[in-house]
């Protein structure tokens, strides 16, 4: 009796049954049937048109009718599937999803709940307990870098931070403070309280998105604006000085002794010098406009720089220029061959057709002649048929002429049998005829289209002139800028190094200033000082910047790299209530900067799209469903008009923002669309998917152009750089390729090997930045192949 009890009012699954006790659906029964049930019914899959996602779904039922009847359970429909009394078995045997048929006691709990009325709870919002994720948590699942290639971002884990990148130095972590005060994390550097998959800076490059769970965060490049100063004081005593006396060379001379220890010989007159902080280096410019960077130890010439940051981003233009007007004589060269190809298909089916229209004319011809006897045999059998009807008629009644009544007969039968054949000699010219009308119009149709090849060739032809031409010109305007380049830098009257040594500045008589990376010789930045009348010397007395002294006052400039990024404003709330669905995976900013894209959805449910007007921060648009499964990756046209989205369901989806409908829809990976990107033109678009292949597509007409695989596993993202046709991708075996729309690999860059999971690349393609689970950040020069920077992680 104890064990019958026991049996009744327990289930080994689902807990105590007790009876007076209403069953908690959240609790009891959802659970069972989340794992059970609702991989095959929910509203992306739903098999019987039954979604059992809510209690309130399942009363509704599907295709069959009602899924539940309150207070019947046995006359319940989802009830008798799963107890195996209707027409199929719930879950199906041997089903992909592991679901498993429910126990008795489930069966019981489900059963108990139907009979009581089905009852539920109305949902209820979801407090997520966050908890600190652990600081060795580090792999970059984003990277990102500023359109002019000066700063670049990556994200471990939670943690975001800046990175200077002439003079390859770690700036800053991000800090919501917020998190601090909240008590969730004690020390600042973090961001977002879960995981950072998509990051982006603004198109000027002042702002950087960073996209987390259920929110956007948009943090701000604080501007310092030069302010005054007292006269810095002088320099301290040091055991070398400095001295020029020879024109082209400075003495290093020992202050105690007064011994000249080394002589540096720049190569051309000397205009100024200056030891570093630490006395380890020695700046050098010359009448050569060059700054030379020695070591004081060994006299050895560590760096050669030329040329200032006016000319550098000159030379980039041309450069971008060339690589522009090269790949239009690509497309024209390949347009000329496609149209080509198009004219010599189309000359071979215009003969194809002028043959068919000879033939259906010889034809006509034919079955015109063989008409005539036809009717003439027509016309013959009924006048014989009328003559035996005639005849018949004038026998008197009851005296048939057995003879006249065959002779009738046949003349019937001849009648009709020549009315059969005149209807198919008719039938046959009309064939004929048709046949002649068919081959006139293929031969208009494809003389037109002929005609409109030959024009394709002629513009295409045009176009690749005028391409080769502007190529040219851009080749020589490149070459202009690499000599203007080289005389760049004038007659500096200053020199100053920064207190850590890893930049140098100088000034010269027009109260310009110049500075570079002493690391890579590259340019950090170069103005114009006017407020401190007439400039006198430039010193970096702080790591705060460097200071301008003239006859009027001092002022001090903020050294950039020193620049304090600061949270701004939040996008969405993070929680349930959240304007963002579940996970940021993919941000894109418009070329303008006033509207973000954000990706989202929740994963095999749903994947949506949010348009966020930053200037009215509001949303001005939100695609909900856009994709099947969760958006992973965005990109707006060259144009702005068409925004590209790639997700889990598969497809690249392309929306057309005036209008907000999709327009096109790329099938064609068999897993994930990880990354996308359009080319600088629009007309080719990028996909790169986890089934180890890239996808390029041809939006001129709208299909596929090219597969190409060599991967060995997924590609985890894809960029364009610059105005060239080539792509950059990164992929788990541990390789950044760079191939072009071909498919032809151009190079392989050095210095990875681990799992990447992120690039980006600046605006004209010539620094490209990569991170992976090593939470190492690469930094490459595209032009050379050189890895130029690599940032481990920072504790």
């Amino acid at each position: 009796m104890k064990r019958v009890l026991f049996c009744l009012t327990f289930c080994w699954a689902c807990g105590p049954l007790i009876q007076g006790a209403t069953i908690n659906f959240e609790k009891q029964l959802w659970p069972v049937l989340k794992d059970n049930c609702l991989a095959c019914h929910n509203k992306t899959t739903t098999k019987g048109e039954l979604n059992m996602e809510t209690p309130a779904l399942m009363i509704q039922g599907g295709e069959n009718g009602k899924g539940i009847e309150a207070g019947q359970g046995e006359k319940s429909l989802i009830y008798l599937a799963a107890v195996g009394e209707w027409d199929s078995e719930m879950p199906p045997k041997n089903n992909k999803v592991g679901a498993v048929k429910l126990t008795s006691g489930e069966l019981a709990l489900l059963k108990q709940w139907i009979d009581e009325g089905a009852l539920y709870s109305a949902r209820q919002e979801k407090v997520i307990a966050w908890e600190p994720l652990p600081e060795s948590y580090r792999p970059i699942y984003a990277s990102a870098i500023t359109a002019d290639g000066r700063y670049a971002a990556a994200a471990r884990g939670n943690q975001v931070t800046l990175y200077h990148l002439p003079t390859g130095t770690a700036m800053t972590r991000l800090t919501d403070e917020a998190l601090l005060k909240s008590g969730l994390y004690q020390k600042p550097g973090v961001a977002h309280r879960d995981i950072v998959p998509a990051m982006t800076f603004s198109p000027d490059g002042s702002h950087l998105a960073t996209g987390s769970f259920r929110e956007v965060k948009i943090w701000r490049r604080e501007e310092s604006k030069p302010k005054p100063v007292n006269a810095p004081a002088a320099l301290a005593e040091t055991k070398f000085s400095l001295a020029s006396t020879v024109a082209d060379t400075v003495a290093l001379m020992d202050k105690p002794t007064g011994q000249k220890l080394r002589d540096f010989k720049h190569g051309a007159a000397v205009s100024a010098f200056v030891l570093s902080a630490d006395n380890q280096r020695l700046a050098t410019a010359g009448a050569d406009h060059q700054v030379k960077i020695w070591e004081v130890a060994t006299g050895k010439l560590l760096l050669g720089i030329q040329g200032d940051l006016a000319s550098a981003v000159t030379l980039m233009e041309k450069a971008d220029a060339i690589a522009k007007t090269t790949s239009e004589a690509a497309w024209q060269t390949s347009a000329i061959a496609k149209a080509e190809k198009e004219g010599t298909d189309l000359a071979a089916r215009l003969k194809k057709a002028k043959e068919l229209a000879d033939a259906a004319r010889k034809e006509h011809e034919d079955k015109a002649k063989m008409l005539k006897p036809k009717q003439e045999a027509k016309v013959a059998a009924d006048k014989a048929r009328a003559e035996t009807e005639s005849l018949l008629a004038k026998v008197p009644e009851g005296k048939p002429d057995v003879a006249l009544i065959q002779k009738n007969k046949e003349a019937g039968a001849k009648s009709e049998t020549a009315s059969m054949q005149l209807a198919e000699a008719q039938e046959a010219l009309m064939r004929a005829e048709a046949g002649i009308k068919d081959a006139e119009a293929e031969i208009k149709l494809v003389t037109t289209a002929m005609a409109q090849a030959t024009e394709a060739v002629a513009a295409a032809k045009l176009a690749l002139e005028t391409a080769k031409k502007e190529t040219a010109a851009a080749t020589a305007a490149k070459n202009e800028a690499t000599k203007a380049q080289a005389g760049a830098i004038p007659t500096l009257t200053s020199l100053c190094f920064s207190p850590d040594g890893l930049q140098v500045a100088g000034l010269d008589a027009g109260g310009q200033v110049r500075v570079w990376s002493t690391q890579t010789g590259g340019p950090v930045s170069q103005q114009t000082v006017t407020e401190v009348g007439q400039t006198k010397t430039i010193s970096w007395p702080t790591p705060a910047g460097w200071v301008i002294t003239g006859d009027n006052a001092s002022v001090l400039h903020a050294d950039e790299a020193q620049a304090a990024w600061k949270l701004e404003r939040t996008l969405g709330s993070g929680d349930d209530k959240s304007a963002i669905t579940d996970r940021v995976n993919a941000l894109a900013f418009s070329a303008d900067g006033k509207t973000l894209a954000i990706g989202s959805g929740e994963p095999s449910r749903s994947g949506d799209i949010l348009l966020w007007a930053l200037d009215k921060n509001q949303v001005m648009a939100n695609f909900t469903e856009h994709h099947l499964d969760s958006v992973l990756c965005l990109d707006f046209s060259p144009d702005g008009k068409l925004l590209a989205s790639g997700g889990a369901d598969k497809v690249a989806r392309i929306t057309d923002l005036a209008t907000r409908k999709v327009v096109k829809v790329f099938e064609g990976h068999t897993h994930h669309v990880l990354g996308l990107s359009w080319r600088y033109d629009g007309r080719m678009l990028a996909t790169a998917g986890a089934d180890n292949v890239v996808k390029i597509w041809d939006w001129t007409v709208g299909d596929r152009r090219k597969n190409v695989d060599g991967w060995d596993k997924e590609i985890t993202a894809i960029g364009y750089l610059g105005s060239s046709d080539v792509l950059a991708t990164t992929s788990g075996d541990g390789k950044v390729r760079l191939i072009n729309s071909a498919g032809a690999e151009v190079k392989s860059l050095p210095g990875v090997k681990d799992f990447m999971n992120a690039l980006a690349s600046s605006r004209m393609g010539e620094w490209l930045v990569a991170g992976g689970e090593e939470g190492v950040l690469h930094v490459w020069n595209v032009a050379s192949g050189k890895e130029v920077g690599r940032f481990n992680t920072e504790r």
